[in-house]
């Protein structure tokens, strides 16, 4: 696997891609942007309600796209090289923000 992806997005690597975002991200957000095919404009976050979890296991497998735009909004921390964002998930259906917040 090339260095272009990151480990967590080994399964869905066909969907990824690198694609300039349209206004500014912070440098440190730099190296968690993504374009997911089906996301939109994604930053690569641990959410907060598994954080405890991912650090007793693997961070990697708890780490999933969130928009960048939501993450810029309700703002984020930095753990072990990895961005932490509070967002509401369901078991169910997985990240549940707004479609307000995806950028295409």
């Amino acid at each position: 696997m090339s260095n272009y992806y990151r480990k967590s997005q080994e399964d869905i690597k066909h969907m990824v891609s690198k694609r300039p975002y349209h206004a500014s991200i912070p440098e440190e957000l730099k190296p968690y942007h993504y374009y997911i095919s089906d996301s939109g404009h994604c930053i690569m976050c641990v959410l907060e309600c598994h954080l405890e979890e991912a650090q007793k296991t693997s961070m990697d497998n708890y780490e999933l796209p969130v928009p960048v735009k939501y993450v810029l909004e309700k703002g984020r921390r930095m753990i072990d090289g990895y961005v932490i964002v509070d967002a509401p998930y369901d078991s169910t259906f997985g990240l549940d923000v707004g479609d307000e917040y995806n950028e295409y």
